[in-house]
């Protein structure tokens, strides 16, 4: 008779134990759940910093600053959707990946393209935004009638450091590649001074930029004429980690909720309410400006 309570207690502490277990699995983001997010802060308009919570901006953890865009509404959205308090860690770029990894941050909303290479360390949400790929140039460049990306044959270009635009620099013939920039203002300075012709990078950003530097303007290449990169290098996603398929599917929810002409609306909010915009829809994002992509 011992024996058999013995034995009956036993399993159900493994019944328990399992209970717990599978409990612990089921909650892993409750609510409650602080959701640790990595973001660049300084890459208009998906997300720059200001000194206050306007335009639903949200507190950058540690400091006393607030980040405000496209990638935090989206991210307050996530958090809203689940009843998760929201940390926003201002992350350099070269951080992002290491950070989702290491486990410092659950992901990252930073607009970050998906590449091969990035694949092989980190798992992706669906896209939640697409861009383009085009060059910024002053007004009074030649190189503001460029066509193709021929045209730019001996120009000084250069982009971010640790960016998928960067390899696309080597594209141009005969180019004179100047070292890599940390963020976008100072890349727009440089063309805005002279000191590089051309810059490459997102359509958003470059509208983005072009808005608060009227001296600047952007080259959109035809299919064929401009650089050979893959759509989803051009994609905006979420990292987190291998494996994580809640957290991805939380998210993936999430984003399915916002069709193109919601996302389009989202950005045309995000470019009037930077910095140095004033605050018409003058330059705005219209649908015919960005393809439509799907996550079948």
């Amino acid at each position: 008779m011992k024996k058999l309570v013995a034995v009956g207690l036993a399993a159900m502490m493994t019944l328990g134990a399992g209970a717990v277990m599978a409990q612990a699995e089921e909650e892993k983001y409750p609510a409650g759940y602080e959701l640790k997010v990595a973001m660049n802060c300084g890459a208009a308009p998906f997300g720059w910093t200001q000194d206050d919570d306007s335009n639903d901006a949200w507190p950058i953890d540690g400091t006393d600053q607030y980040v405000c865009g496209y990638d935090v509404w989206l991210a307050e959205m996530i958090c809203e959707t689940y009843d998760w308090d929201l940390k926003i860690i201002k992350t350099d770029w070269d951080g992002m990946i290491p950070g989702v990894v290491s486990g410092k941050v659950d992901c990252c909303i930073s607009t970050l393209g998906v590449t091969e290479e990035r694949l092989q360390s980190v798992d992706f949400s669906d896209f939640y935004w697409n861009n383009g790929c085009v060059m910024v140039v002053r007004k009074d460049s030649p190189y503001a009638e460029a066509t193709s990306i021929e045209d730019f044959a001996g120009a000084k270009v250069t982009t971010q450091l640790v960016s998928i635009w960067m390899p696309l620099v080597d594209q141009i013939p005969d180019v004179q590649k100047e070292p890599g920039l940390g963020e976008m203002a100072e890349l727009f300075v440089a063309v805005d001074s002279g000191k590089i012709d051309a810059m490459i990078t997102g359509l958003t950003e470059a509208q983005s930029g072009c808005m608060s530097n009227p001296n600047l303007t952007y080259v959109v290449f035809d299919e064929g004429k401009g650089f050979d990169v893959e759509l989803s290098a051009l994609c905006a996603a979420i990292p987190m980690q291998k494996g994580n398929t809640e957290l991805k599917e939380k998210c993936d929810a999430v984003i399915s909720t916002l069709d193109h002409d919601a996302q389009l609306e989202m950005m045309t909010r995000a470019l009037n309410c930077q910095p140095l915009s004033d605050g018409s829809d003058a330059e705005a994002l219209t649908a015919n400006e960005t393809k439509d992509v799907t996550n079948d």
